[in-house]
């Protein structure tokens, strides 16, 4: 088999498996890179999110049940209609009135949007005063969902774009590190090549889970400093007029 078609059919195979495990909680460790990114998000986002939420690009909506639970009301929009979706539309150009939203969240998303800042600018538009926004956006990762994969963030060029737009009380923090990049390679590999056997590709998800934990613990206790940061994560506030 061809490299690139070799390499298509890896690609394939995660996409199903991640598919079939948006929602439950294997989905968050079915590679270092995710659970690196979900054990930091997660906590800031049950922390800071409330009211009347809006989930910016909810993709599979693999937070949904997560977020639910720590909000008055949860509102899904992504690019296309899909079952569950409460909205479709760009975060370019979101179908909302001004200050509509007590919170936002948004995740892994501004690296396919074209203009990332004028994204930002419309969330800033749709929360309320005293609105929070908690995103995350990937420092170093592969090339994915092309041709649509325009940017990669550093915490100084998030900081600049949540300032630009008005944002005050900014928080950005590092999740993940080269540890969790390199480690998803082996974790897709695997999955991918196990997909197709019944019973056993069920054993290697949660092996492959344990896996995805030892990396992430490795990670996390090397390169404190996270010069090679996976995602960062941003936490700001629309200010009180």
């Amino acid at each position: 088999m061809p490299i690139m078609s070799l390499y298509q059919w890896i690609k394939e195979q995660d996409r199903e498996i991640a598919e079939s495990l948006a929602g439950s909680d294997l989905y968050f460790s079915l590679s270092p890179t995710r659970l690196s990114l979900v054990k930091r998000l997660i906590p800031l986002a049950q922390t800071h999110l409330r009211g009347l939420c809006l989930d910016a690009g909810a993709g599979k909506m693999a937070y949904a049940s997560a977020i639910r639970n720590w909000v008055e009301r949860y509102v899904a929009m992504d690019l296309r209609p899909r079952p569950g979706l409460d909205a479709a539309g760009s975060v370019l150009e979101m179908p909302w009135r001004d200050r509509t939203f007590d919170s936002i969240f948004c995740t892994q998303v501004l690296e396919h949007v074209p203009e990332p800042e004028r994204a930002i600018h419309e969330f800033y538009r749709c929360l309320k005063p005293g609105g929070i926004l908690v995103m995350s956006v990937p420092h170093l990762a592969y090339l994915h969902n092309e041709p649509h994969d325009y940017f990669r963030f550093t915490r100084h060029g998030l900081r600049f774009l949540l300032e630009r737009a008005g944002f005050s009380d900014i928080n950005v923090a590092p999740a993940g590190g080269l540890l969790s990049f390199l480690g998803h390679i082996p974790s897709l590999i695997v999955k991918a090549c196990f997909h197709p056997i019944p019973l056993v590709n069920r054993w290697v998800i949660h092996l492959n889970a344990l896996y995805s934990q030892m990396v992430v613990w490795l990670d996390e206790r090397v390169d404190s400093r996270k010069l090679f940061a996976l995602n960062h994560i941003a936490v700001a506030k629309k200010p009180m007029e």
